[in-house]
């Protein structure tokens, strides 16, 4: 199995989606005998909601203006449109500074 952390396919446009959905086609693998198709390819990124009515009782601090999730999607999530909804989803504890080459913002990945 082989992880990437794209950090940025939230904010992708339709033809990014469209490569990255060449990758997760191309690294799949075959089915085992009797046995859940096994993806050798996962992403994972991080994505973004409005805080919502309950963030101050979610403690969410005043300045930050979304709430920030790391999410894991793979080949064989379901697809919404051209983006794939994610198979799993942790929120993060704050703002992420979303940019190529980070490395401490792929940490999140580790998740």
């Amino acid at each position: 199995t082989c992880m990437v952390s794209m950090q940025m396919y939230a904010f992708f446009d339709d033809d990014q989606y469209r490569h990255t959905e060449k990758l997760l086609e191309r690294f799949q693998r075959p089915d085992r005998a009797g046995q859940t198709p096994w993806q050798s390819f996962q992403i994972a990124f991080i994505d973004f909601k409005e805080k919502g009515e309950n963030a101050n009782a979610d403690g969410i601090h005043a300045a930050q203006e979304r709430r920030y999730f790391s999410c894991l999607i793979d080949p064989g999530c379901a697809r919404e449109g051209l983006r794939r909804k994610p198979r799993l989803t942790v929120e993060l504890p704050g703002f992420p500074i979303l940019g190529d080459g980070k490395g401490d913002n792929q940490n999140h990945a580790i998740i």
